[in-house]
């Protein structure tokens, strides 16, 4: 989008996935571009080490019967701050964390050490290339053959871009459903129309009862009280704390007890906002 059908000069393909669009110019800067190339990858294997991570323990205790103390990846880490502390894997035998000041001062330092190897080198190899070293960091010797090597980067980039959306995905997933991925996708399977995105995400997080628009004909009688008075049909919208402002009474038509933002606080202010609806809808239509 936006590109004007040309690819900028400065993207010269030097960099694996480098498929010539930045409508931006993020990278128009060479020391910047190659800034955030780095940046991306670290971030893009982290992506890709992490869904796995967060899939993993959920896939076997669901299908394979092993016990964790807490299968689900954004529930797992609260465990340290149970009386028992949080065990690796379930097993006191192998990790048993107790205090999430340890847990952050050994990552701290863990991985500063290794972040610190990286950028400037180490015994294991002087002068090698930041992101793809090679050599003793390359045991199986994928990158031997300079044609393999030059693909293996484009599809770790592009699995490592892939990697990211899923991640940003399952935070919303946690945050909309309070499931884990695996839950959420069993569930989908199981009933593909009636669990989805469209039907958690707008009807269940943020209508406690049924969306007036969707409601089942049953629920108020068909009649005047379905859309005028306090037991009219409600959509409890985003912010909404379940609850309807006093000030909607139900007395307009298409009131359905929703305004967060407060605008209909004042009686006046409403009836003229309610007027401007109005006649601009008639003339929409």
């Amino acid at each position: 989008p936006f590109s004007e059908r040309s690819t900028p000069a400065y993207l010269t393909g030097e960099y694996p996935g480098d498929y010539g669009w930045d409508t931006a110019g993020l990278g128009a800067d060479p020391t910047t571009l190659e800034r955030y190339r780095e940046a991306e990858l670290i971030h893009a294997r982290w992506a890709m080490l992490g869904t796995l991570g967060c899939l993993t323990p959920e896939l076997l205790a669901k299908y394979a019967g092993v016990q964790f103390g807490e299968p689900v990846w954004f529930k797992a880490g609260a465990q340290i701050f149970s009386e028992g502390g949080l065990d690796y894997l379930g097993s006191s035998n192998l990790v048993h964390a107790q205090s999430i000041l340890a847990i952050l001062a050994c990552q701290v330092v863990l991985m500063g050490a290794v972040e610190a190897y990286r950028v400037n080198g180490g015994p294991l190899g002087e002068d090698l290339d930041l992101l793809h070293p090679g050599e003793a960091f390359d045991p199986l010797g994928l990158a031997d053959d300079p044609d393999t090597f030059a693909e293996l980067k484009v599809k770790e980039i592009k699995n490592g871009r892939l990697a990211m959306f899923s991640m940003f995905g399952y935070y919303v997933q946690a945050i909309v459903t309070g499931e884990g991925p695996v839950e959420n996708w069993a569930a989908h399977v199981a009933d593909p129309f009636g669990t989805n995105g469209l039907s958690l995400a707008l009807m269940g997080q943020f209508a406690p009862a049924p969306v007036a628009m969707f409601a089942a004909s049953g629920r108020v009688s068909d009649n005047l009280a379905a859309w005028y008075g306090p037991e009219r049909n409600k959509w409890l919208g985003p912010f909404s704390d379940a609850s309807t402002p006093d000030y909607l009474t139900g007395e307009y038509p298409g009131d359905y007890g929703w305004d967060t933002a407060g605008l209909a606080a004042d009686p006046t202010t409403f009836a003229a906002y309610r007027e401007a609806e109005l006649i601009h809808a008639r003339w929409a239509m």
